[in-house]
Formats: structure tokens, C-alpha cells, sequence
């Protein structure tokens, strides 16, 4: 099992933007999602220090953890639980797993307490 913790807002996946550079259209994705995802592929490659990547189906359990100073209990707005997976499963992509069309199982929620995403994944 590999256990890790993403201190800080926890990001969702943006949109791929599009530019113009003369007669071509070239599609990027957004800086924040860029940095946010090197962040979460740094910390798993701590995480895997002396272990081998995972093989075969594996199960992965994302909690998203949202600041506010009133709120308790479930975060309901924005970004998507589904962007924060996203964003998730590609930092991990390649270094935990060899892909994440391996993740055969996947439980994720986000809620409202200290600024953080919580990450386990188990081979099932």
C-alpha cells in the first residue's frame, strides 16, 4: 500500500487551453495544473523510494480536503471531485502504476477541514 499526503489546496484538472502561433493551433495545459500535478508525481516518487510500482488492478482512495472557516462536513462546490481525481491519478501516473487504466476501483470524496488530499493505493 502507498500512503501520501498533498498538503495545500487541493487542484483540479483544468481545461486544455488553446493559442494561436501563426497559421497553427496548439493546445497546453494551464500552468496551475502543470505545477499541481509535478507536485503530486514529486511526492510519489518519495513514497516509492525502494518499492516497486504497482502491477495489476489497484484500487485508489482520494479525500480532498477544502479550508473554510464556518463549514463543516461535505465540500459541494467547485473544483469537480472528478477534476481533483484527474489530477490525482495523472501525477501518479508512471510511477505508481504503470498507467491508470490499472486503477480498477477508485472511492473519492472531499470535504471541509485542513487544505489537503489524502492518497492511498492498494493492489486488490
Amino acid at each position: 500500500m502507498i500512503d501520501l499526503v498533498i498538503h495545500g489546496k487541493p487542484v483540479g484538472k483544468a481545461r486544455p487551453r488553446f493559442s494561436r502561433r501563426g497559421n497553427k493551433v496548439v493546445t497546453f495545459t494551464p500552468r496551475e495544473t502543470q505545477i499541481y500535478e509535478q507536485n503530486v508525481k514529486s511526492l510519489a516518487q518519495v513514497a516509492m523510494l525502494g518499492k516497486a510500482m504497482l502491477e495489476g488492478p489497484v484500487k485508489v482512495t482520494i479525500t480532498a480536503y477544502f479550508a473554510h472557516k464556518k463549514k463543516t462536513g461535505w465540500h459541494i462546490s467547485r473544483p469537480d471531485i472528478d477534476n481533483v481525481v484527474k489530477a490525482i491519478l495523472d501525477g501518479l501516473n508512471g510511477v505508481v502504476f504503470a498507467d491508470d487504466a490499472s486503477v480498477a476501483q477508485l472511492v473519492a470524496s472531499k470535504h471541509y477541514g485542513e487544505e489537503r488530499v489524502e492518497v492511498q493505493v492498494e493492489n486488490v
